[in-house]
């Protein structure tokens, strides 16, 4: 399947955390402690690998930039698909982004290149 890209995405070292994470029954779990990877970012959407499996919704995520301070992102898996060893990938959309944060992604970004 080829994928198609609404924006450059590039490889990253951006840490990320689950602040709240909701099940289907309105259950919440917060502030996740589990590992995880962020392998890529777009002014759209980011890459992360995780051993935890993450519902098909919405989740609020701290994201640490490193020159900025932290951004509480709400994000939405749009994909998911497993890799070895109990890890799984996923790809997932920035829901309602802020003009400063998208704005910080740019600025990290071309700081990157």
């Amino acid at each position: 399947m080829l994928e198609k890209q609404r924006s450059k995405r590039i490889l990253t070292d951006i840490r990320l955390s689950i602040c709240d994470l909701y099940k289907q029954d309105a259950s919440g779990i917060h502030h996740l402690e589990v590992p995880i990877e962020l392998t890529n970012i777009s002014e759209h959407s980011v890459g992360l690998i995780s051993e935890c499996i993450l519902p098909m919704q919405c989740f609020h995520a701290c994201l640490d930039l490193g020159a900025v301070p932290e951004f509480l992102i709400k994000l939405k898996v749009t994909h998911c698909s497993m890799l070895e060893h109990a890890r799984y990938a996923y790809v997932c959309e920035f829901v309602e982004l802020e003009d400063s944060f998208r704005t910080s992604i740019r600025n990290h970004m071309c700081s990157r290149e």
